[in-house]
């Protein structure tokens, strides 16, 4: 069975094309919680890779794309790479229905709490958008909706990049 959805979105765009981050652009630094409660800067990580991973539990594509990043943090962890998981679910006890979801897929990097302003600098309209950011903090590639083979296709980014 073919996936139809290639990426999801909560709305609301009007019509309007969605556009991510620039591409070689400085990724915007954002504080967020992660579900421990304990804040995650993007800057700390800086002098390591970074894959910022847009993402809802709701959406069939992005839970498609999450074994590709789980292989990902697992190859590549030793080299100082990181996966971050930000999160634009919305609801009541949203940090044990989070935990509970990454325990559930094995999720084995930190799972962030997402909010508009940081899906916002980021220009993400739609779900999965990924984005491997490099030692310098600038964005290397910028990838929307659900894309086939994502981890392969990273991983030779990251390679080329470590």
């Amino acid at each position: 069975m073919a996936v139809c959805l290639v990426s999801c979105s909560r709305g609301g765009n009007g019509g309007k094309k969605s556009s991510l981050a620039q591409t070689a652009g400085t990724a915007p630094d954002f504080v967020l919680k992660d579900i421990g409660g304990k804040n995650v800067q993007l800057s700390q990580y800086r002098g390591k890779m970074v894959v910022v991973e847009f993402w809802a539990t709701w959406c069939p594509p992005c839970k498609a794309t999450i074994p590709g990043l789980i292989a990902v943090q697992e190859k590549y962890a030793g080299e100082g790479l990181i996966v971050l998981g930000i999160s634009i679910d919305e609801g009541d006890d949203l940090r044990s229905k989070l935990s509970a979801f990454s325990k559930e897929h094995k999720i084995n990097y930190p799972v962030l709490l997402g909010s508009e302003e940081v899906s916002g600098a980021y220009g993400v309209m739609s779900i999965p958008a990924t984005f491997l950011v490099g030692k310098d903090q600038k964005i290397i590639s910028a990838y929307k909706g659900y894309v086939d083979d994502l981890e392969n296709i990273m991983s030779q980014q990251i390679d080329k990049n470590l």
